[in-house]
């Protein structure tokens, strides 16, 4: 029986075209514009390039640019994101089977720390940062991110690891398992689409994070990240090359791009495996 399709239909799918295309166009647009010259941008900004115009030197130009920006941001994402995952698979564990006075108490200020916004903690942040003596230093973007970034996972960690059959690890303490052994053996491999999850949302936020580099990374080029690099470009601190600007974003996103589209079955089970419980 096929289900006769209204008005109501017809419009839905058409709005949804719309933010589909409303959502896209600014990607195009980037792409465009990184393969034209700078007079091409400011006279024809909307037109493609005819083929024996294509710009390809933006390319090379933005590589020479950010090469070493980018190698900056991914050292530190993925140096914090060791100790992000080891922090969020441990406190969700004990959150989540463990038994302990105030456990409760302590999830819940877990909870009341995400509600804080992330604006209001830059200035006691700075000010830890620099009584330690750490302003211009890769461990002023570490450090932080460590500590920001692991409340999200707790909270998902915890809700995945309570979902667990407890038999399992009573089974695993009668064959004389420790409870570091069943973490370990049983809790952790189950874990890994939930920390991929974790690890996702987490890079990215480290990745694309601007005001707080910025505020930490005032000396010189060489330790600053990408976002910092190339936002600051944008900003008229360096050139207005619009077109070598533009392949500089399209090159600086390529990272995320192929770690989201590489782990995204494992990012929705992850999602699916926090949100859902039992």
């Amino acid at each position: 029986m096929r289900i006769k399709k209204g008005p109501g239909y017809f419009v839905s799918r058409l709005v949804l075209l719309a933010l589909v295309a409303c959502t896209f166009f600014p990607f195009v647009m980037m792409i465009n514009m990184s393969l034209k010259k700078n007079v091409q941008i400011k006279m024809h900004f909307l037109s493609w390039p005819a083929p024996a115009e294509i710009n390809i030197s933006n390319y090379t130009s933005a590589w020479n640019f950010i090469k070493h920006p980018i190698w900056n941001s991914l050292m530190i994402c993925f140096v914090s994101l060791f100790f992000i995952l080891v922090m969020v698979s441990l406190s969700g564990y004990a959150f989540g089977r463990m038994k302990f006075r105030g456990k409760e108490f302590f999830f819940m200020f877990i909870l009341l720390v995400m509600m804080i916004p992330y604006n209001m903690l830059l200035i006691p942040n700075y000010t830890l940062i620099r009584n330690f003596h750490l302003l211009n230093s890769y461990w002023a973007l570490i450090l932080p991110y460590i500590q920001g970034q692991q409340i999200f996972g707790i909270i998902l960690a915890r809700t995945f690891f309570s979902s667990l059959p407890m038999e399992m690890f009573e089974a695993a303490k009668i064959d004389g398992a420790s409870e570091f052994q069943a973490y370990s053996r049983i809790a952790l491999p189950l874990s890994v689409p939930t920390l991929i999850t974790v690890g996702i949302t987490s890079i990215i936020s480290m990745y694309n994070d601007y005001i707080w580099p910025t505020l930490v990374m005032t000396t010189g080029d060489n330790m600053k990240t990408f976002c910092q690099i190339v936002y600051n470009n944008c900003a008229g601190n360096g050139t207005s090359d619009y077109g070598m600007t533009t392949a500089a974003f399209v090159i600086g996103t390529l990272p995320l791009l192929i770690l989201t589209l590489s782990c995204m079955k494992y990012y929705l089970q992850g999602m699916l495996q926090g949100a859902i419980k039992g």
